[in-house]
């Protein structure tokens, strides 16, 4: 068997993928096959033939990810389509990085190879249909796709053959990434409104970012500083946000001290996801030797954000969402913010009290992201440290994120000239409710979790039936 049900999620593809493990499960072939079972996907929701489709591809820092990338291109490459390659040989791209470049690009699809948070044999693929991830229904459309073709590669015929080979493009979308950062930081309410043309086609991306360089060049130095005076410690586990974050927030002014910053799959020092309090000591100590207002941690794909405050605390993705809530009110009032069903009431109170409108959802990317699209949400953010804005195509994205509460945590800062005006953010959350991370209750199996999933949602639906109303 080379596709496994199991590793179609609900909202990306994930499995063993170190070929030393007994249960390796994506191999190339795996790759390949879900490859062209994502090029019909595409094929059906763009309306277009495989030779008119153009896709970005991107991985992360793991050791099976350049393998895991080179198959999955060549085959979308065997089908005509023309690739994007963001992370060629050696480099890394983030998943919102991929996210950008398809937004940057006007593609048709993205693709990164990552694991996100999971251990180092993990691996897996998150995808794009045009700038949006894929929903658990395109998932599964993928998956009866992968299937069919499977029978086909097995009595050797190579499904879809083509005459029209498509190109590989490397590009370098770094900079431009930068840019959108600094402009979104600098320029405020001006890069929403030049987001905002861009989000719905009235003009490009990058137009976009070329009219808010053009701005933010004839601005004095000192507004195109506006992190100057912050003391951060940046601690990308050896994950792909090492060499992203660092030098955008030093260009913006702060002082970034970079702890576990260069790029290695097997995780040397701790496994890059800040929900773990265990490995968040490493910058808890980074944080008092340096003497930072502030310590940031991402996972390995830089989609979920975590941090620590000077005074020990971990902050956790809903505590990050609570001190988003309050600055994101201040600017845009009455606005609606998506939270996922993890979250303590302590969000929905927040958000109703700085007179937001708050929208709880169930957890998930694609989830959080289609309800933020159906209610018009400035903003979204999960338990998990997933953090979303409309203005960023509402991508999660952990460096946009650290960008945004940096820049509050600044102007706190200048305000009130201490040392712990992170702590003093988070006493007014802290006080309402005790909040615990992430509690994971480990499985024997796939087929077991799925077991004990169905016998959970099963329970519910009857006693729902039973109790109509309440």
């Amino acid at each position: 068997m080379i596709i496994d049900k199991t590793t179609y999620r609900a909202n990306d593809i994930r499995g063993i993928a170190s070929e030393e493990y007994s249960n390796f499960q994506l191999s190339n072939d795996f790759c390949t096959l879900t490859a062209l079972a994502y090029v019909e996907l595409l094929r059906k929701h763009r309306r277009k033939d495989p030779h008119e489709l153009k896709v970005v591809v991107g991985k992360d820092v793991r050791n099976s990810s350049l393998r895991m990338k080179t198959a999955f291109a060549e085959a979308l490459i065997s089908r005509g389509v023309h690739v994007i390659d963001i992370a060629p040989a050696e480099k890394v791209s983030s998943t919102p990085l991929m996210y950008f470049a398809t937004w940057l690009f006007n593609t048709d699809g993205g693709v990164e190879v990552t694991g996100s948070h999971l251990d180092k044999e993990w691996n897996g693929f998150k995808l794009c249909v045009g700038s949006e991830s894929t929903t658990e229904n395109q998932i599964n459309e993928m998956y009866q796709t992968a299937k069919k073709l499977e029978d086909m590669f097995k009595i050797g015929s190579m499904p879809f053959p083509s005459t029209v080979k498509g190109e590989l493009e490397e590009v370098d979308v770094l900079k431009d990434y930068h840019s959108m950062i600094a402009a979104n930081v600098i320029l405020r309410d001006r890069w929403e409104e030049l987001a905002s043309r861009a989000l719905s086609g009235d003009s490009s991306l990058r137009e976009a970012l070329s009219t808010a360089l053009h701005e933010i060049e004839k601005l004095p130095e000192e507004r195109t500083k506006p992190l100057t005076g912050l003391k951060i410690v940046y601690d990308a586990g050896n994950g792909t946000t090492g060499v992203i974050a660092p030098s955008i927030f030093s260009d913006l002014g702060a002082e970034v001290f970079e702890l576990y910053c260069e790029p290695n799959g097997n995780f040397p020092h701790h496994l890059p996801d800040p929900t773990i309090p265990g490995f968040l000591k490493d910058l808890h100590a980074e944080v008092q030797r340096k003497n930072a207002h502030i310590g940031l941690s991402s996972d390995c794909d830089g989609d979920r954000a975590g941090a620590v405050s000077p005074g020990g605390r971990n902050i956790i993705g809903e505590q990050i969402l609570a001190l988003l809530c309050k600055h994101i009110l201040k600017e845009r009032p009455h606005a609606k913010i998506v939270y996922d069903t993890k979250c303590s009431d302590a969000i929905r109170e927040i958000i109703t009290e700085d007179g937001g409108v708050p929208v709880e959802w169930k957890t998930g990317f694609s989830f959080i992201k289609t309800k933020m699209d159906a209610v018009g949400a400035v903003a979204g953010g999960e338990m998990s440290g997933h953090v979303y804005f409309a203005k960023n195509n509402r991508a999660d994205d952990a460096v946009f994120a650290f960008s945004e509460l940096l820049l509050l945590t600044a102007a706190e800062l200048h305000r009130k000239r201490k040392m712990d005006v992170v702590d003093e953010m988070l006493a007014e959350f802290l006080k309402r409710y005790v909040n615990t991370p992430e509690i994971r209750i480990p499985v024997v199996s796939d087929e077991e979790k799925e077991r004990v999933s169905d016998a959970v949602e099963n329970y519910y639906r009857a006693l729902a039936a039973k109790n109509p109303g309440e």
